[in-house]
C-alpha cells in the first residue's frame, strides 16, 4: 500500500487541486509526477483529518443504503451509518450508498460501482456511492448529478487518505463517515441533476433560497420517466420537507416545463407565474425562470 510510506503535507494538497481521477486512497495516482517515498518537508501527518460528524440521534433509517457483502461492519454499525446515508439522501437529495465488496468480478472500481448504482438507484438522480474495494484494492467514490459540481475530481483525496488510514486500523465505519460526508457539500435547497445552472448561478440560488422564509426548494430534472411531473416533484417534496411545508419547484428540460407543490394552495399568482417561468426556461434563462416562482409564492 504506497499510502504506507510518508508524503509530504504539499504533495498531497497538490494531488487533491489536479485531481485523482476518483482513484482509491489505498493506492494513489498523482497527475503528472511520482509521489516520493520520503521527503524533507512536513509529513502528511501535518494535514488535519476533518472531523467525523456526529451521528448520534438520528433515526433509525427506513431504507438501506450500506451493503456490506464482506461482513466488516458490525450490526450496530451497518444501522449507524444506514441513518447517516438517509441524512443525505433526505436534506441533500442524494441518492447516498456504500458497498463493500471482496469480488468486483474483474472489473474496474468505476465499472463496478457504475453497475451498483444503477441496481440500487435506477442510475437515476444525484448520487453518491463509496466503493470500499477490497478485491483489488483500489476504491472509488462515484458521483452523479450535483455530487459531481459539489465534489470535483481531487476533492476526495484528503479523505481518502486518512480513511486508508481507518481501513488499515480495521475501522471501517470511520472510514466510511470521513467520505460519505463529503455529500454534505451538496446544495440544501438547489437541487441540479442535470448540471443546468452554472456554478455562480447555483450559489445565487442557494443563497437566495437559504434567505426565503417558506422552505422553497429547486429540482432541476430532464424527465425520462413514465411518471409525471407532478408525481416526481411530489415525491421530492415529501423526501425533502422535514415537516411538510413549503414548495418544490421542477424544472423540466425535456418539456420546457415548470411544476411547483407545495404543502397548500399556490395561489393563482404562481399559476400566472408559470406561464412566463416556462418562457424563460424555453429561452434558455433557468435561474430567471426560479426567481418568476419564487417572487410569486412572497
Amino acid at each position: 500500500m504506497i499510502f504506507l510510506k510518508k508524503f509530504s503535507a504539499a504533495v498531497i494538497l497538490a494531488a487533491a487541486m489536479i485531481a485523482l481521477s476518483g482513484c482509491s486512497g489505498r493506492v494513489s495516482h498523482i497527475t503528472g509526477m511520482d509521489a516520493p517515498a520520503e521527503t524533507t518537508m512536513a509529513p502528511i501527518e501535518a494535514v488535519t483529518a476533518a472531523p467525523l460528524p456526529d451521528i448520534s440521534g438520528l433515526d433509525p433509517a427506513e431504507g438501506t443504503y450500506v451493503y456490506d457483502s464482506a461482513g466488516v461492519l458490525t450490526a450496530e454499525q451497518r444501522v449507524e451509518l444506514d441513518s447517516y446515508c438517509e441524512k443525505l439522501y433526505r436534506e441533500r437529495l442524494v441518492n447516498a450508498a456504500v458497498v463493500i465488496a471482496d469480488d468486483i468480478g474483474g472489473k474496474t472500481p468505476y465499472e463496478f460501482a457504475d453497475e451498483r448504482y444503477t441496481e440500487i438507484y435506477e442510475g437515476r438522480g444525484s448520487g453518491l456511492l463509496l466503493l470500499i474495494n477490497n478485491d483489488t484494492g483500489s476504491d472509488y467514490l462515484y458521483r452523479t448529478g450535483s455530487c459531481l459540481k459539489a465534489i470535483p475530481d481531487g476533492a476526495d483525496s484528503i479523505a481518502f487518505f486518512w480513511a486508508t488510514r481507518d481501513i488499515m486500523d480495521g475501522d471501517y465505519r470511520s472510514a466510511i463517515l470521513r467520505v460519505m460526508q463529503l455529500g454534505e457539500r451538496c446544495p440544501l435547497y438547489v437541487f441540479d441533476n442535470i448540471g443546468l445552472f452554472s456554478d455562480e448561478e447555483l450559489d445565487t440560488l442557494e443563497t437566495t433560497l437559504a434567505e426565503n422564509k417558506k422552505s422553497v426548494y429547486v429540482l432541476a430534472t430532464s424527465n425520462g420517466t413514465d411518471k409525471s411531473n407532478e408525481d416526481i416533484c411530489r415525491s421530492y417534496f415529501e423526501r425533502r420537507s422535514e415537516d411538510g411545508k413549503g414548495c418544490m419547484i421542477m424544472l423540466d428540460t425535456k418539456s420546457n416545463t415548470v411544476t411547483v407543490v407545495s404543502d397548500g394552495s399556490l395561489g393563482s399568482a404562481v399559476d400566472k407565474a408559470k406561464t412566463s417561468a416556462e418562457k424563460l426556461l424555453k429561452s434558455g434563462d433557468a435561474p430567471a425562470a426560479v426567481n418568476e416562482i419564487v417572487a410569486a409564492i412572497g
